[in-house]
């Protein structure tokens, strides 16, 4: 499947788009943000919101920076993908006064990139599988 110069273009700038808002959400002060609860099925929400936050981070970078080896695409937005974790987390303690570190936080982030990741590793493998 060959893929267009402005379909190309597109994804960069959702991508793009997509890591301002997520950098917004990480370094924002609190006070921006609405009132939520504190748990969310017994799991603290700010977990939540962490996983949800980096869940589409794997979507948005395949579709930006793809290779002709869909593998190798993947390892790049996984890596990329926890650099990207572990960056903002760090950050967060150390550019802002208002935001902490958090390993759990972290964790949340990791897990979003690895799942996601893993859905896209599936879905290829069921596309190859089916030609």
């Amino acid at each position: 499947m060959s893929r267009n110069a402005s379909g190309h273009i597109t994804s960069i700038a959702v991508f793009i788009l997509y890591m301002g808002v997520l950098a917004y959400l990480c370094f924002g002060h609190p006070t921006a943000f609405f009132k939520v609860p504190r748990t969310l099925w017994g799991i603290a929400i700010d977990k939540v919101i962490h996983f949800a936050m980096f869940f589409p981070y794997p979507f948005f970078a395949q579709a930006a920076f793809f290779f002709k080896n869909r593998w190798r695409s993947l390892v790049f937005v996984i890596i990329t993908g926890i650099i990207f974790c572990f960056t903002f987390e760090l950050l967060q303690d150390k550019i802002t006064t208002y935001r902490t570190s958090d390993p759990w936080d972290l964790s949340a982030n990791i897990t979003a990139v690895t799942i996601g990741s893993a859905i896209i590793a599936i879905v290829t493998l069921f596309r190859k599988s089916s030609r």
